[in-house]
């Protein structure tokens, strides 16, 4: 993630946009076609044919692993909240009633592809409504993002 905006327009409409750095996919995409070539190159004619399939999945597995980055940002790249009649809109899709949001949560996550900080939105206990803003910040960007989403909406934060 390169950036992020946050535009409050009136008071009951915030939109979080996160904007990426394409420029660190330079790097792993020349790594990538470097080791394929080198693949290509180096394997028989006769071998390539018994092992394309292998090469296929290796090759999709690696295009995973090298552009995770851009398909969480995708994924997350823009928040529109809205807050209409005591109900909670993300994206113009009803969320919840907005007395059952009970905080914006900040939590560390130390999984396989997402360490750093979570923003996220508690939903009533041991709701499956949660809605994760972004992972994989700093901790002073969640912060701030959690402040602001917290002023909006008028909760709490809560760090875990």
């Amino acid at each position: 993630m390169k950036k992020y905006e946050i535009l409050q327009n009136g008071n009951n409409e915030m939109i979080i946009s996160f904007y990426f750095n394409k420029k660190s996919l330079t790097i792993p995409s020349i790594l990538l076609i470097s080791f394929l070539a080198v693949v290509v190159t180096r394997i028989a004619p006769k071998q390539m044919l018994e092992i394309w399939g292998s090469l296929i999945i290796a090759t999709l597995c690696i295009l995973h692993l090298v552009f995770y980055d851009y398909f969480e940002w995708n994924k997350n790249k823009y928040h529109k909240i809205n807050i209409k009649d005591d109900d909670l809109f993300i994206n113009n899709v009803f969320h919840c009633k907005l007395y059952k949001l009970q905080s914006v949560n900040i939590a560390y996550a130390n999984g396989k592809h997402n360490v750093g900080w979570m923003v996220y939105l508690n939903v009533f206990p041991n709701s499956s409504y949660d809605h994760i803003i972004k992972k994989r910040l700093k901790e002073k960007e969640a912060h701030e993002i959690a402040t602001e989403i917290s002023l909006f909406l008028d909760r709490n934060i809560k760090v875990e």
